[in-house]
């Protein structure tokens, strides 16, 4: 009986009591020099990602139309000419 009553205290007296907080001033909870730098850089790296992702898909583009030219050619070549 005994443990269950300090548990009970110290569960009583362990929580805290709630207070009433002051806004801060604004200039101590914006980003600041910080967050602006973070998401310059975020933003630097997402447009260069897009760069090189389109300059891969153009290249794949690419290949895909040289290799379908060579297959129409082999096979225009592969055909019997009727003359």
């Amino acid at each position: 009986m005994s443990s269950a009553l300090v548990l009970a205290l110290v569960a009583a007296t362990s929580t805290p009591v709630p207070t009433r907080q002051e806004t801060p001033p604004a200039d101590l909870v914006s980003p600041g020099i910080g967050g602006f730098l973070a998401l310059f850089l975020l933003a630097l790296a997402v447009y260069f990602l897009g760069r090189s992702m389109a300059r891969r898909v153009r290249r794949v583009n690419q290949r895909a139309q040289v290799e379908a030219e060579a297959a129409a050619a082999q096979q225009e070549s592969e055909t019997p000419r009727q003359d």
